[in-house]
């Protein structure tokens, strides 16, 4: 399994590959418009590898965009929440 610059393995990405993203704008699934974020959302809904898509962006602290059908403020809310959990378990 070889691993390319970002140190991710072909494999592990192969879900960008089957994603229903993957024929449409990027400035989609990155603009500050509500209704191309609802537009990005609703295809995120029909899409196969959501969850790999949240879960990389996620691991990878995808600031910006639409991913996994995630806002950016959605993910911002998963970020603190699981911050603050292990905050408390820490004790």
């Amino acid at each position: 399994m070889t691993k390319g610059a970002t140190g991710v393995s072909e494999a592990e990405l192969d879900w960008q590959n089957r994603a229903a993203c993957r024929s449409e704008s990027l400035d989609l699934f990155y603009s500050i418009e509500d209704a191309d974020i609802r537009q990005a959302l609703a295809i995120c809904r029909r899409c196969e590898v959501r969850a790999a898509c949240l879960e990389y962006a996620m691991t990878n602290r995808e600031h910006f965009g639409v991913w996994g059908g995630s806002t950016e403020r959605e993910r911002r809310r998963i970020f603190r929440r699981e911050r603050r959990g292990r905050g408390s378990t820490a004790a």
